[in-house]
Formats: structure tokens, sequence, C-alpha cells
């Protein structure tokens, strides 16, 4: 699926952080596994782990449906928003793959005033957070989609960003942005001693921009982390150990909670649906 990013120069504010967090690759380098070849027909169907939040841009022609947990959506509008998950995300595509961008904590403060908890393992229209800046973008020439998306985003967090009523929470949103990346805090105690704030603002600003609990946030890049050393070791359970992981049953129960199933399982099961894909749908 062609994924595009937002961009630091966007943001203003004097705040940096980076446009492609760890966490989005770490889980980018798993998703990659079930990476089906979308130029062509579909049916196809594409999991996503779990992680921040995501636009959907779905052009004429295309249908995605999808669930999240036990939540079904037949057809997703041309221009959805998958909110923080804490569990996969499954699409199943037809017609040419829709154009996803994701969005960061930061992003999310910069465009809607929409509390991220609210829409946490949800699916919703843009139209629904007050995101307007895309519409009828899914009519644009496909070749400018991506361009035209993102400057229109820039346009919006540049707007928005100048009538910003909880400014004071941006260095905050960077702060925890970049200790979840580092890895390494497992605990909301210890993540609100490093970034001197009480564990009652950390969890305000957390479920307000991030969509979760802080410890939910530092759990799933730890597992996230551990399941793509888990991956790249052909399952070898003593290659986690350096995540934090007392032990293998340690590492199941947070599989269980991010995937609802085994690692082995789920990695098994997302090669498969893309080798099945390519046998159906081999290069030509």
């Amino acid at each position: 699926m062609p994924g595009f990013s937002m961009h630091t120069s966007f943001v203003g504010a004097g705040l940096t952080y980076p446009s492609h967090s760890i966490e989005s690759v770490l889980r980018s380098r798993i998703d990659d596994l079930a990476g089906p070849r979308l130029q062509h027909a579909g049916p196809v169907e594409v999991t996503r782990l779990p992680g921040m939040a995501r636009i959907l841009v779905i052009s004429d022609g295309t249908r995605v449906a999808a669930r999240i947990r036990n939540r079904h959506y037949d057809r997703l509008p041309e221009l959805a928003i998958i909110g923080p998950s804490s569990r996969p995300v499954v699409m199943r595509i037809e017609g040419p793959a829709p154009l996803e961008i994701p969005l960061s904590p930061l992003d999310w403060s910069r465009l809607t005033s929409v509390v991220a908890a609210m829409t946490a393992d949800r699916i919703v229209r843009a139209r629904d957070l007050g995101i307007t800046c895309l519409n009828g973008l899914a009519d644009t020439t496909r070749g400018d989609i991506a361009a035209t998306a993102i400057a229109r985003l820039a346009d919006a967090v540049v707007t928005r960003d100048a009538a910003l009523a909880d400014g004071s929470a941006a260095p905050l949103i960077v702060q925890l942005m970049a200790l979840i990346d580092e890895g390494g805090v497992y605990d909301a105690a210890t993540a609100a001693e490093r970034l001197a704030t009480t564990s009652h603002n950390l969890r305000r600003i957390a479920l307000r921009w991030f969509g979760f609990p802080p410890k939910t946030l530092l759990m799933r890049r730890r597992f996230i982390a551990a399941l793509e050393r888990f991956q790249e070791t052909e399952m070898d359970f003593a290659a986690i150990a350096s995540f934090g992981y007392f032990d293998a049953s340690h590492f199941l129960r947070d599989a269980n909670r991010f995937l609802g199933t085994t690692p082995r399982r789920y990695l098994r099961r997302i090669a498969g649906s893309a080798d099945s894909d390519t046998q159906a749908h081999p290069r030509r």
C-alpha cells in the first residue's frame, strides 16, 4: 500500500521530531511480510500491526472493508481515519491500493481537537474529526494524490497552529514520542519521572493525543521491537530477552494483548497471505 509521511518542516513552533518514528519503522518491516501485489485487481488482504493513527485516501473504483478487534466495517469512506490501534488492522482491498498517511500524535494535535482515545481501535470519517482539508482528494489524478494530500495537510497544520488552544502540550507530546522511540522504559511512573511531569498529566496527554495510557504505549513499542527480532531470528524466543521479557510466557501474554494470537501464528498467517496473493497474481 502506498505510504506518505508528514514532515517536520510542516509543524512549526520550533519543534522538531522524526517524520518516521522508530516504532513506525519497526511496524513497517513486519507489515511488509503481508505486502500483496496491489497493482493487480483484488480482492487482497492486508494486515497492519497496532500503532499510531493513519489516514486512508481511497480512490473511486476501490472498495476497502476492514476489521479491528470485533469491529467490522463493510466499506470505508473515501477519506477514512484509522484511529490509534492496540490490535492489528485487517483490510480487504478490491481495486487500486489506497494511499496511507501516518498521523503522529503531534500531527493529530495540529489537525483535530477530538480526543484520540475516542477513536482508539476504531475507523471514522475524516470529517468526523473536523479534518476537511482533504475533501475531494480522491478525485485528484492518481499520480498527484500524495503530493496534494501533504500540501493540504501542511496548510491545515499551519492554520491551526496559529490558533491552537492547547499549545503548551506540544513539548510534552514531542518528549513522550521520543521516550517511546528510545525504548527501555516500560512503566508509566518511570516515564513521568523522566519527563519531569506528574503521572496524572502524562496520562492525560497520552489519552488525548496518543489514544492510550502511557503504559500501553510503552508496552506496545517494546512488543513490536521484540516481534521484529523474533521474526528476524526465525522465531527464537531467546532473542527477545534483551527487550525486558523475563521468559517466553511474558512475551506470549503481550502477543495475546497486541495480536490476539501467538507470534508464530501471526507471522505465519501474514506470510501465508502474501504468498497466496503472489500465486493468485504472479508478476508480469
